[in-house]
């Protein structure tokens, strides 16, 4: 895998350490400025980070196609591995979209689990995610070609979008569609009863399944300030790098 470490600045041992997983395909290039914001201000807070891509995604080896949540998780656990190597300070997890997903799931499999995790706007549900990417590229076609779908769909000028296949510029293959497909509702219970501390950041105008949550202690609900629709092509550029997301992470350092 490919991964940018960010040393924390100053001659004092970092205060903590940070892996940040991120979100598939589009989304993930277009949260890069959010990723990197992100390990530049926990740098010039005292904190290190490690930002990787998995294996098969971006700057890193693989067959696109052949991806899978299950190996993305393996791949968290290879960073963590990484990172923590020393023994020296405690390492949180920050992880955005479907990396959120891999980051919960890597959780209960790591033998020394983080300090803390922070879920990023998760993907729900496998079904609704795969039919949101749908819709996206569906959106983006009708915002390049300056036509409702249905009519850019008539014409023949486009293919239908189907899934396995290319969406949003991205080969999504059999494995991982039927991991999407075959993905539970999103329970943080197993990690909490694990011992993690996990915040949860959310749109308000999101539906989720932490309403009854909010006595547990080690359990923190943020709502996202600054929502960004990740999926859109109008979230690229470098000026999109929700504030919140650093704040959030410094805030989780005992």
């Amino acid at each position: 895998m490919v991964g940018v470490h960010v040393s924390a600045e100053g001659a004092a041992p970092p205060r903590a350490r940070f892996l940040l997983c991120r979100p598939l395909g589009q989304e993930a290039v277009r949260s890069a400025a959010a990723f990197r914001v992100a390990g530049e201000r926990l740098s010039r807070e005292g904190v290190e980070s490690l930002r990787f891509d998995y294996h098969g995604t971006g700057d890193s080896p693989g067959d696109e196609s052949a991806q899978s949540l299950d190996d993305w998780v393996q791949d968290i656990l290879t960073a963590h591995e990484l990172i923590a190597a020393d023994g020296g300070p405690p390492v949180h997890w920050f992880g955005m979209g479907l990396g959120a997903v891999a980051a919960l799931r890597a959780a209960l499999l790591a033998k020394h689990p983080p300090r803390h995790l922070i879920l990023w706007e998760p993907v729900f549900n496998g079904a609704d995610y795969l039919d949101a990417l749908i819709a996206g590229h569906k959106a983006e076609l009708s915002m390049m070609f300056a036509q409702p779908w249905e009519q850019i769909a008539g014409s023949g000028k486009v293919a239908e979008p189907t899934l396995p296949g290319d969406v949003l510029g991205f080969e999504l293959g059999d494995r991982l569609v039927a991991e999407l497909r075959a993905l539970p509702d999103l329970n943080v219970l197993p990690a909490l009863r694990r011992g993690l501390r996990i915040t949860c950041a959310v749109r308000g105008d999101q539906p989720h399944p932490f309403n009854g949550h909010a006595a547990l202690p080690t359990f923190k609900l943020h709502t996202v300030e600054h929502p960004t629709d990740w999926m859109s092509s109008q979230a690229m550029g470098t000026a999109i790098a929700p504030p919140d997301i650093p704040r959030v992470l410094l805030s989780t350092i005992d």
